[in-house]
């Protein structure tokens, strides 16, 4: 699970909570079985019962369906079959965002993060609440950041109520908490000056969403006082790198007239963007960017970037436009994980899957950072995160290639027709054909074939038969999957 959709379990209550469980497992799996959906959730097949009616009541508003979300035959709940994907994503989307705009929990936590310094009696009267059910829900969120272990606090005197912290901190949590919401900000333009900076990105509406609350964020925050820290020389060379020629008009844009603070202010919004909105950086752009890096002296992000790139040039060749768009990703996603505490909203555990090509990576980084020692927290969680990115841009080596042995009964002379499909699927590079089916990694067989326990078989009846071709290609994936991420 991500940490978006584990932190949303902080602000929901257990039942908002376990109705989404209901709704995202029946969208992913098509259809669940009540006996499972209890024993997951610790619920009888009565009090299933209960939740699902309920599910269905919350999303009379929703769904536009007319007949019902789902449907229960023999013990087993469905998927309504007149919804595709995207319709089952909708649906489930607009249930989270109605639960937590019901949430208290959420109400304060937005409140808090917009305000950042208040009255408990203003509290009360903007969210209608009692002043003893907002102490009570102020008392919750102290306990949930403590849980949380990030480096956000609430303070209260007999005046006033104060939201506390890392600046950066603040904002990152502020828009994970947005996204996570779905909130308003995906439906209604923030302020106009929005509109300029997100124009490039009309084509594609959920940029421009992402674009909108990262930027609303920045300029609340600015509006209140709160300014990003200072940056260290390294920071500020790599945001000359960074940086477009527009940079004037972007900074007209922040409520803010001091220079020094105008320009901390570009490099966390650049550093954010491309971080958060990766999607606005083309590849051609981050290899010049990446070219620009290698070109600092003295840069402790560049010079780990450049190490790491060093030891796996031993073996791996990579071209020099990947090695460009290698150090960009290394460098941008260091620089990230240091300043924007990502690594308080993830666990190892979230990300904990290895193959031997990343242990041979993380050895490599581990190696590294060994000059660079104090830089960086949690180093467990840093080096298997990083260690997933930088794997992704190693070519595939010989001894790497997955190998597919093919023997048919009744049809050889079809051997042919499946190797030359495969190949126009997958690179020559990545799959190669083994007249030697004991050294053959997958078996392809119409019929039983003698092998032994690490080989995968796939039965492969007809060149016709698309649910044939459905499972052999499944099979090369997930081989695919499992030897390079």
């Amino acid at each position: 699970m991500d940490y978006i959709e584990k932190l949303y379990r902080f602000y929901l209550t257990k039942k908002q909570v376990d109705k989404l469980t209901i709704v995202r497992n029946l969208v992913v799996e098509k259809q669940l079985s009540l006996d499972a959906i209890g024993e997951s959730l610790s619920k009888s097949l009565y009090q299933v019962k209960i939740l699902l009616t309920e599910i269905d009541d919350d999303l009379a508003g929703i769904s536009t369906l007319e007949d019902s979300f789902f449907f229960l035959e023999k013990r087993t709940l469905h998927l309504s079959d007149d919804l595709n994907q995207e319709q089952s994503l909708y649906i489930f989307v607009n249930l989270k965002k109605k639960y937590f705009l019901e949430s208290p929990y959420y109400k304060l936590l937005i409140y808090l993060l917009r305000k950042r310094k208040t009255r408990m009696v203003d509290i009360s009267e903007e969210l209608i609440f009692s002043v003893s059910y907002c102490y009570k829900l102020l008392s919750y969120l102290k306990k949930m950041f403590a849980v949380q272990n990030v480096p956000i606090k609430i303070s209260n005197s007999s005046d006033s109520i104060q939201l506390t912290g890392e600046e950066s901190c603040i904002r990152m949590y502020h828009y994970l908490v947005e996204v996570m919401a779905c909130n308003v900000y995906t439906e209604h333009p923030i302020r106009s000056s929005v509109e300029w900076i997100a124009k490039d990105y009309e084509t594609l509406r959920t940029t421009k969403v992402k674009h909108a609350i990262v930027f609303s964020i920045i300029e609340n925050a600015i509006l209140r006082g709160n300014i990003v820290p200072g940056v260290d020389a390294s920071t500020l060379a790599l945001y000359h790198c960074l940086k477009k020629e527009n940079d004037q008009q972007l900074a007209n844009l922040f409520p803010i007239r001091n220079q020094s603070d105008v320009e901390k202010e570009l490099v966390y919004y650049y550093f954010w963007r491309v971080l958060f909105i990766p999607e606005t950086v083309r590849e051609s752009e981050k290899k010049v960017i990446g070219e620009k890096f290698l070109m600092l002296e003295n840069n402790g992000y560049v010079d780990f970037a450049s190490q790491i790139l060093e030891q796996l040039s031993k073996k791996y060749a990579l071209t020099k436009q990947a090695s460009s768009v290698f150090i960009y990703e290394v460098v941008i996603n260091t620089w990230g994980y240091i300043h924007l505490y990502l690594d308080n909203f993830l666990s190892i555990g979230e990300i904990d899957y290895t193959n031997d090509r990343l242990v041979e990576v993380e050895v490599i980084i581990d190696r590294v950072l060994n000059n660079h020692r104090g830089w960086i927290e949690r180093e467990p969680l840093f080096i298997r995160k990083l260690s997933q990115i930088v794997t992704s841009y190693l070519p595939i080596q010989k001894e790497d290639q997955i190998t597919i042995g093919i023997s048919l009964l009744n049809h050889p002379e079809y051997i042919p027709v499946i190797k030359n499909t495969l190949l126009k699927i997958y690179n020559e590079k990545v799959i190669k054909f083994n007249a030697n089916l004991a050294d053959s990694d997958i078996l392809v067989s119409d019929g039983v074939l003698i092998h032994n326990a690490s080989q995968k078989f796939a039965f492969f009846g007809n060149v016709h038969n698309t649910r044939d071709w459905d499972n052999l290609n499944a099979m090369i994936q997930s081989a695919i999957l499992a030897k390079y991420t």
